[in-house]
C-alpha cells in the first residue's frame, strides 16, 4: 500500500508538472514583436512630421520632400516585413523540446522517481517498514515452524544491511522462543536490548531476555538473571515480563507470599479477560498453598483494607525546565535497607504537579510498604530515563516517615528542585 500511494503521488505530479510545459504558448515573442512594430511606428510618424516641418518652412523643395518621404515609407516596411517573418523561426525553436524552458521540467520529471527511491533508500525507514510488515504477517503465522524460519531469514537479511535495527534483532528473537532455541533467542534479546532507545521498550526486551536466561538456567535465579532482572526494573518497576517470572520462581521456591505480591500486581494493571482469570486463578492457588489449604480471601476484594498507604503531593520547582516525557521515579524506601524500593511509580515532567498514592499494590520486591514501619519517600527526575541516579539528576528527599497500617494514609508534599551533584 505504501508503493502504490507513492507511485501515485509520483504520477500526480509528473502530471502537474509536464500539463503546463505541453501547452506552454511562447508568448514573449509576440510581445517583443507588438514592441517592435509600436516603436518603428512612432518613429516613423515623428520622421515624417519632421520632413513637413521642414518642407513648410522651405528648407526642402517638392521633389526633396517626396523623395525623403518615399524612402522613410520603404525603410518602415522593410522593419515591418523583416519583424514579421522572424518570430515564426523563433516561435518554432523555442516550441522545441530542446529548448531550456521545456528541457529542465521533462528532465526532472524523469529523475523524481530515481532520485526519489535512491534518497529514500539512503535516508528512508524501508527496514523499520519490512519488520513491520514481518510482524503483521507473523501474527498469521501461528506456531507453523516453515512459516516461522521464512520470517527469521527476512529479519536476518534485514539485520545483514542494518546490524543496530533493534525491532528486527527483537522479533527473531521472539521467534526462535517460538522454535524453542532458547540460548539462541537470549543473545538476540540481548543484541535488541542494546539497540533500542526507548526506556520502556527496553524494559521490555530486557524483561523477555530474563526470562530466556531464566528457563536455560533451569529455573534458577542466578546472578546474571537478577542483574538483567534488576536493570529492567531501572527502566520501569511495573515491567510485565519481570513479574511474571518473580511471582513463577516465588511460587517454585514456596514463598507463596511473595508470589501472591506479584501477581497480585500484574492483576491490578488491567489484563484482558483471559491474563486476568489465569492470574486470579494461580492466586488462589497460591494462597491455598500459604493458609495449608484454607481458602483466603483474594487481595482484589480486599484491596483497601488493612493496607499502608502514603500519598505524595509532588512538584517541580519553576525553575527547573525539562522537556515534557522526561522521567520522574517515585520510591517509598526502606532507611539503611539495600535491595529493591519497597514501592514505586514512574510517571513524566509533564504528569506534574499530582498527588501520587504509594501502597503495597505498588510493591517492587517481595517486600511492601505493611511490612516496613519506617520509610522514606524519594523522588527523582532522571535525564537518562533510568531508576540509576546520575550526577545531573534532579532529586528530592523526604525525612523518614513513620507507618502505622492502622492509622490514615499518610500524606506529603514535596518540590523537587535540588541537583545531583
Amino acid at each position: 500500500m505504501f508503493w502504490i500511494l507513492s507511485l501515485l503521488l509520483v504520477v500526480l505530479a509528473v502530471f502537474f508538472v509536464l500539463l503546463p510545459v505541453l501547452r506552454h504558448k511562447n508568448t514573449t515573442i509576440q510581445i517583443g514583436l507588438t514592441a517592435r512594430n509600436t516603436a518603428n511606428l512612432i518613429i516613423f510618424q515623428e520622421r515624417a512630421k519632421e520632413l513637413e516641418q521642414d518642407f513648410k518652412e522651405g528648407l526642402l523643395d517638392q521633389d526633396q520632400y517626396n523623395s525623403l518621404k518615399a524612402e522613410l515609407e520603404r525603410t518602415l516596411l522593410t522593419d515591418v516585413s523583416d519583424a514579421a517573418d522572424e518570430p515564426a523561426a523563433n516561435i518554432h525553436h523555442n516550441a522545441s523540446m530542446r529548448s531550456p524552458a521545456k528541457l529542465i521540467p521533462v528532465v526532472a520529471v524523469m529523475l523524481a522517481l530515481p532520485l526519489s527511491y535512491f534518497l529514500y533508500d539512503l535516508w528512508g525507514f524501508r527496514d523499520d517498514l519490512a519488520v513491520a510488515e514481518i510482524f503483521e504477517r507473523s501474527r498469521t503465522a501461528g506456531d507453523n515452524p516453515a512459516l516461522i524460519r521464512d520470517q527469521i531469514f527476512e529479519l536476518g537479511a534485514v539485520v545483514e544491511r542494518d546490524p543496530k535495527n533493534g525491532w528486527a534483532l527483537y522479533f527473531i528473537a521472539r521467534h526462535l522462543v517460538t522454535l524453542g532455541q532458547m540460548p539462541e533467542a537470549a543473545l538476540f534479546f540481548e543484541r535488541a536490548a542494546q539497540f533500542i532507545e526507548n526506556p520502556v521498550d527496553q524494559a521490555v526486551v530486557l524483561g523477555q531476555y530474563a526470562q530466556a536466561k531464566y528457563i536455560i538456567s533451569e529455573q534458577q535465579m542466578t546472578e546474571e538473571v537478577s542483574a538483567i532482572i534488576a536493570q529492567a526494573q531501572r527502566l520501569n518497576p511495573n515491567e510485565p515480563a519481570i513479574l511474571q517470572l518473580l511471582g513463577a520462581d516465588a511460587f517454585i521456591n514456596q514463598d507463596f507470599q511473595a508470589a501472591i505480591t506479584y501477581w497480585q500486581r500484574l492483576l491490578n494493571m488491567g489484563p484482558d479477560a483471559e491474563d486476568a482469570a489465569f492470574l486470579q486463578s494461580v492466586i488462589d492457588q497460591a494462597q491455598q498453598m500459604l493458609g495449608g489449604g484454607v481458602m483466603m480471601a483474594s487481595p482484589a476484594a480486599d484491596a483497601t483494607a488493612n493496607t499502608t498507604r502514603i500519598e505524595v503531593s509532588l512538584s517541580i520547582a519553576p525553575e527547573v525546565q525539562l522537556p515534557g516525557e522526561t522521567r520522574v521515579f517515585v520510591s517509598a524506601q526502606q532507611p539503611g535497607a539495600g535491595g529493591p524500593p519497597l514501592a514505586a511509580k514512574l510517571l513524566t515532567i509533564a504528569d506534574l504537579p499530582a498527588i501520587i498514592t504509594l501502597s503495597d499494590a505498588d510493591a517492587v520486591g517481595p517486600f511492601n510498604l505493611s511490612s516496613a514501619q519506617q520509610v522514606a519517600i524519594v523522588a527523582t527526575v532522571s535525564l537518562n530515563g533510568t531508576a540509576d541516579v546520575q550526577s545531573g539528576d534532579y532529586q528530592v528527599r523526604s525525612d523518614t516517615v513513620e507507618l502505622d497500617s492502622s492509622t490514615p494514609p499518610v500524606r506529603l508534599q514535596m518540590m523537587i528542585r535540588d541537583l545531583v551533584p
